[in-house]
């Protein structure tokens, strides 16, 4: 579980009319990771070339994108599926979709099939807008008719006459002051204006005479008002009549609208599932044509490159065998770990997977990587309960990561992180026992309220009176943990890195990985003393055994990581010819900056870095204490019931806003720790994952 799965080199050779049923059994067997045979063209001394581009891709991809843009024209509208809805649960007969084929003759018939029910789709789309468009016209034109009807002003009215301009539009409620001053000042008094108000626009009638129309137009262009035109196809003296005929028309396109809205339906009811089908057909028309320019090519042959987990390569050779009849050569080769071509499989038990998550978020595994997702299983929740140690609050998280991983139709995602949940809570809960904490309540919490407020908590709140330890009180020790926890942690990654080299026979690395042990262990002994921690040597005052510790644990690591770093220089500037004095003294500034900055003074402050544990638990601790305090603040109210209700209340507000917030800081320091202080000892998380090709789904390995 701590390397990647074993992987195995395939080289598939077979026949030009053999590809498609080869594609059609890699795809069966689902194990075969296929990558761009570009990538191998130097093993084969060009006696093969890269594929062609296929014309069918190009067919194939404009055909898919039509098709889904037409079954999303066709999916059912919010209301549609409501009265879907409705008519289930009230058991209403509907349509039942005809059993729909799951084969077809080729992409031409399917194309030309697809062609036909667009164009339906389209016009009858088509017709529905036009008839909106005229519906909302028409609905324009009959408030316009209400409107005169009003006034009492047929539509002939409107326009020119014998010696005036009649204008009849709408306009902002706003310009209508203006456009009364406006017309004072343009034709003087020989104007007459008469207007209706509401929801911020304003219907005018305006009358002038007819010689100054050129001008009022300009004016009434001004003032946004919406001129109108009365339409040759309505009665011009009979305003009532007008009205009628109005109606009528717009129930006649509510109408046909509903009609062809009807027709939709039929086509939805009848068309969907099959054009799904289809689609799912011509992606696997798409697929096939795309994979094949992966391969390479001769004129009769062609070559095809992946990978395999080892364990399935008898399967897959036995396969490709049977389908071409024994007509194929399959060559099977194992890679090295350290050849950045070969995608990496995982290899963990269930109750792991989730915890692969949070690897990739830094980077999937190379093949070459030690798979830390093990450790991470183990370290994270144990890094996570310290942080967030609480019995109480630890059973909710529990009880929150089981509901999420229950409920299966959230999706994958949520599932696995209800397990990542669930781990922490309980970590949690163990480190609430050790610390003797339970919703905040604690030996030392009843202590400070009965300081603070005079107020004995009861002992049934108070689960642990002896806890063996007490974050608040043994603030030094508690550091000095985290400051072990941290060292451990550490170590653990440099160890990874030193099986790394070890396995590449990289004894320079080798011996460079384990000084960098020593070293951090300096670093922890500088630490531990500088805070405090005295040794034996310190309370005995014998500081010939400190300086002797000092010079072995501190200095002379950090002198061998500068002489390493020295040698690995020249070691790089041996072929340059002759080098001067500046260029040796930069291989020392080098070499101290890496022994010193890149390794001692880092170690320290990554060490440091895991006080974080140590501060989250406090700032938990205080924070819910202070909720407590104001709790048994609101039990000493003079009125019993309001007192008791208002205690309730900030007791759940407090639990509520400490689980959230403190949850969620521990998981992202938890987190951190992780990526920042132990992924960058020994884990590069380049590497591309293992995906095995399918056919439905369009799914290319690379």
């Amino acid at each position: 579980m701590l390397r990647p799965e074993e992987m195995r080199e395939l080289r598939i050779i077979t026949l030009d009319e053999d590809v498609d049923r080869v594609i059609k059994r890699l795809d069966a067997l689902g194990s075969v990771h296929l990558t761009d045979v570009k990538e191998f063209m130097d093993d084969w001394s060009g006696l093969i070339e890269p594929a062609k581009t296929d014309p069918t891709v190009i067919k194939t991809s404009e055909l898919l994108a039509r098709m889904s843009n037409l079954i999303a024209l066709l999916q059912p509208t919010e209301a549609e599926k409501k009265k879907s809805l409705k008519d289930k649960l009230f058991g209403a007969e509907r349509k039942q979709p005809r059993v729909v084929p799951r084969e077809y003759g080729s992409l031409a018939e399917i194309e030309s099939y697809f062609n036909r029910v667009d164009k339906t789709v389209n016009t009858l789309r088509d017709d529905i807008a036009k008839l909106r468009d005229e519906l909302a016209d028409t609905e324009d034109l009959l408030h316009v008719l209400t409107e005169l009807k009003e006034f009492g002003v047929e539509p002939g009215f409107i326009g020119d006459q014998h010696f005036i301009t009649v204008f009849a539009g709408e306009l902002p409620e706003t310009n209508l002051e203006e456009l009364e001053t406006a017309l004072d000042n343009a034709v003087g008094e020989l104007h007459f204006v008469c207007a209706r108000t509401g929801e911020g626009r304003a219907f005018a009638i305006v009358v002038v005479m007819k010689r100054d129309r050129a001008a009022v137009e300009k004016l009434l262009t001004r003032m946004d008002f919406n001129s109108w035109v009365a339409p040759s196809d309505i009665p011009p003296d009979d305003t009532v009549r007008a009205i009628e005929e109005v109606k009528a028309k717009l129930k006649r396109l509510q109408q046909d609208i509903t009609q062809k809205e009807r027709e939709i339906a039929e086509l939805r009811e009848s068309k969907l599932a099959e054009l799904v089908t289809m689609r799912e057909f011509v992606q696997i028309e798409d697929t096939k044509a795309k994979v094949k320019m992966l391969f390479g090519q001769t004129e009769r042959v062609r070559v095809i490159e992946g990978w395999t987990p080892e364990k399935n390569v008898a399967e897959v050779t036995s396969g490709i065998t049977e389908e071409t009849g024994g007509f194929s050569v399959v060559e099977v080769s194992k890679p090295g770990r350290e050849d950045v071509r070969v995608p990496s499989l995982l290899n963990n038990p269930k109750i792991l997977k989730p915890f692969e998550s949070v690897i990739k978020m830094y980077g999937h595994p190379s093949y070459r990587d030690i798979d830390p997702t093990l450790i991470t299983a183990v370290i994270f929740p144990i890094l996570f309960g310290l942080m967030f140690p609480d019995i109480g609050h630890g059973f909710i998280l529990m009880l929150l990561g089981l509901a999420l991983t229950r409920f299966t139709g959230l999706g994958k995602g949520t599932s696995e992180m209800g397990v990542i949940i669930l781990l922490c809570g309980l970590c949690s809960l163990i480190a609430g026992v050790i610390f003797g904490e339970f919703f905040g309540f604690s030996a030392y919490a009843g202590e400070l309220i009965k300081e603070a407020l005079g107020v004995h908590v009861p002992d049934w709140l108070i689960l642990i009176k002896h806890p063996l330890l007490e974050p608040l009180v043994q603030v030094k020790l508690f550091f000095v943990i985290t400051l072990l926890i941290g060292f451990a942690h550490m170590g653990l990654g440099l160890g990874f890195n030193v099986m790394n080299h070890l396995r590449e026979r990289d004894m320079a690395g080798l011996i460079t990985g384990l000084v960098k042990i020593w070293c951090l262990a300096g670093a922890l002994y500088f630490l531990l003393l500088l805070f405090g921690f005295y040794f034996t040597e310190l309370q005995d005052n014998n500081i010939s055994v400190l300086l002797r510790n000092a010079g072995v644990l501190v200095l002379l690591p950090i002198v061998l990581l500068f002489g390493l770093r020295v040698k690995e220089e020249l070691g790089h500037e041996s072929g340059e010819g002759k080098k001067g004095i500046m260029n040796y003294l930069i291989i020392l500034i080098d070499g101290v900056i890496d022994a010193l900055l890149e390794n001692f003074f880092r170690f320290l402050a990554n060490v440091v870095s895991y006080g974080r544990i140590m501060a989250l638990a406090l700032c938990h601790a205080a924070l819910i204490e202070v909720f407590l305090i104001f709790t048994f603040m609101c039990l000493s109210m003079p009125v019993p019931v309001l007192s008791q209700v208002l205690a309730a209340v900030v007791f759940i507000f407090g639990t509520v806003l400490v689980i959230v917030l403190e949850a969620i800081m521990a998981g992202i320091h938890t987190i951190r720790l992780h990526f920042y202080e132990w992924f960058t000892k020994f884990y590069e998380g380049n590497g591309h994952e293992f995906t095995p090709f399918r056919l439905r789904g369009g799914s290319l390995s690379r």
